[in-house]
């Protein structure tokens, strides 16, 4: 049962790859190979049943939704319905409800992990021309994203204090270490609004396993710190940072 279910896995990996081969713009293709994907979905999906929305088809039906112009539930199934006819397979229901149920199981680290391989693989490919003198440019910088209202998102992520209970959003904050060769991202955290350790220096520290020796670490005033810039310097890497207003303009490190 288990091996039909990955053979099935792998078909769904070669059509899905194949989709974003022949989609302009989408450098994917020969990036992750199937047996990458599959040993990704092995270690963050915790189980999976032989089904029309597996983890793989939800995603490409959830990418087909936002690269599209329509946006819509109803078109990434109606896509799904005629990649299938179009396999010789019979078509699903064109209702969106168990597309949707399979996007809110889609797991949050299946989804970060092809990012950030993907992201990986094209930085490790990318010409040397763009490169500032051989070396390696990440940019670091963070943001913040609101979500819809559910008990889940509001005990994981509280809405900021000045909004009033129950009239606010939850609100995450992220913190991403960018390719400035290619423009991917490499690495990514994730973490509350508000609390301790979840500033934007916390969730960096989290992540710096994607920065190497030789790197060059460019980033907004926000992240000139003396204690940062000093993490920076054992790990091998330089840092360009507009200097922050407060601080002595005579940096002890060189």
């Amino acid at each position: 049962m288990f091996d039909s279910i990955r053979k099935r896995i792998s078909h769904q990996i070669n059509a899905l790859r194949k989709r974003f081969a022949q989609t302009e713009g989408l450098p994917f293709n020969d990036i992750l190979s199937a047996e990458s994907i599959r040993d990704i979905m092995d270690e963050e999906v915790d189980s999976y049943r032989d089904r029309i929305f597996s983890p793989l088809i939800t995603l490409s039906a959830f990418l087909s939704q936002v690269l599209s112009s329509d946006h819509s539930c109803q078109n990434a199934v109606a896509k799904v319905i005629a990649e299938r006819v179009a396999r010789g397979e019979a078509p699903c229901s064109s209702n969106n409800k168990s597309y949707c149920n399979a996007r809110m199981r889609l797991p949050e680290g299946f989804v970060k992990r092809l990012v950030c391989e993907t992201g990986r693989l094209l930085h490790l490919q990318s010409e040397k021309d763009w490169k500032w003198k051989g070396r390696s440019v990440k940019l670091v910088d963070g943001t913040t994203v609101s979500m819809p209202d559910t008990p889940e998102n509001q005990k994981m992520y509280p809405q900021p204090e000045g909004q009033k209970e129950g009239v606010g959003f939850p609100i995450a904050r992220l913190v991403a270490i960018i390719s400035l060769s290619c423009g991917t991202v490499l690495d990514i955290a994730i973490g509350p609004y508000k609390g301790k350790e979840t500033g934007e220096h916390a969730l960096l520290r989290q992540i710096l396993g994607s920065i190497s020796a030789g790197d060059i670490i460019l980033g907004d005033r926000y992240y000139c710190s003396y204690f940062l810039i000093a993490m920076l310097q054992r790990l091998g890497a330089d840092a360009v940072f507009q200097i922050h207003g407060s601080l002595n303009k005579r940096f002890p490190f060189g």
